[in-house]
């Protein structure tokens, strides 16, 4: 009798079709399907669909840390009461708390250090807004980590190539609701033709969790997009292909370039 053939996984079929790492520039073989954003990001059942990538497994394991700290911090910054208030996001919330507590107690903010907030502009109101505290060096490398793999993720995901040794990119992450920060968004959204937010097919009301702008020039191997969470932290990156030379003036020329194929799988 001749064996009965299993039908493929997705997963199977989706590494079939992405056979190369995206983070460490295909020099390992995908073994592992990596979410970019991180699930971490979401509630558990509104994690946007459709923004896989293939990774091998020494880049896809060697960002868990980062991955859950990065996930509770965009929660906890996403200051919308109408998202805030809802179960799902509570209940991760606190999943997302206590796997911090057990594993990564060094991310969680210097209580002592906390400060309320009663001021919104020229607004002062008579109960706190928001708190105010030192960042943890854990959630700056975390964020640093962030912006290298969703620069090389999304990269991917608009062009279909991997971004490679030979590429060059910048990367970088800020909060829209500190001060002074108001005309970078608008001028980054100005520059990007084309938005992308992310859904889930089986939710009606999925919200803003995830969205980006970005544009690319095919002929220039050009890449440039913003990215937000939510009203949480906005994400910004640009890739420049191996033939073209990246600013030698403006502000970006002194700017800290770095490497693409970064990934952990890159050895």
């Amino acid at each position: 009798m001749s064996e009965v053939t299993r039908p493929k996984s997705r997963q199977q079929k989706f590494l079939e079709e992405h056979p190369d790492c995206y983070f460490c520039g295909g020099a390992n073989p995908a073994s592992t399907v990596d979410h970019v954003p991180p699930r971490a990001c979401f509630p558990d059942e509104y994690v946007p669909e459709n923004f896989e990538s293939p990774a091998c497994k020494a880049c896809n394991e060697g960002t868990t840390k980062q991955d859950l700290i990065f996930g509770i911090y965009s929660m906890l910054l996403d200051f919308d009461e109408s998202k805030m208030m809802r179960e799902e996001n509570q209940k991760k919330i606190r999943k997302l708390m206590q796997g911090i507590a057990n594993n990564y107690p060094e991310a969680w903010p210097d209580m002592t250090s906390v400060r309320p907030v009663n001021r919104m502009g020229s607004i002062i109101t008579p109960v706190p807004v928001a708190v105010e505290f030192s960042t943890p060096s854990a959630l700056k490398d975390a964020s640093e980590v962030m912006c290298r793999k969703l620069t090389h993720a999304l990269y991917y995901r608009e062009t279909g190539k991997i971004l490679t040794s030979k590429h060059q990119f910048l990367s970088s992450a800020y909060q829209p609701q500190r001060g002074g920060t108001q005309d970078l968004t608008a001028y980054l959204t100005s520059l990007l033709p084309n938005r992308t937010v992310g859904r889930r097919t089986n939710i009606k009301k999925y919200g803003d969790r995830f969205q980006y702008d970005s544009g690319y020039k095919e002929l220039e191997d050009f890449f440039f997009y913003a990215a937000q969470f939510g009203h949480s932290i906005i994400v910004w990156g640009m890739v420049c292909g191996p033939g073209i030379e990246r600013p030698s003036s403006g502000p970006l020329s002194s700017a800290t370039w770095q490497s693409g194929a970064c990934g952990a799988g890159a050895g």
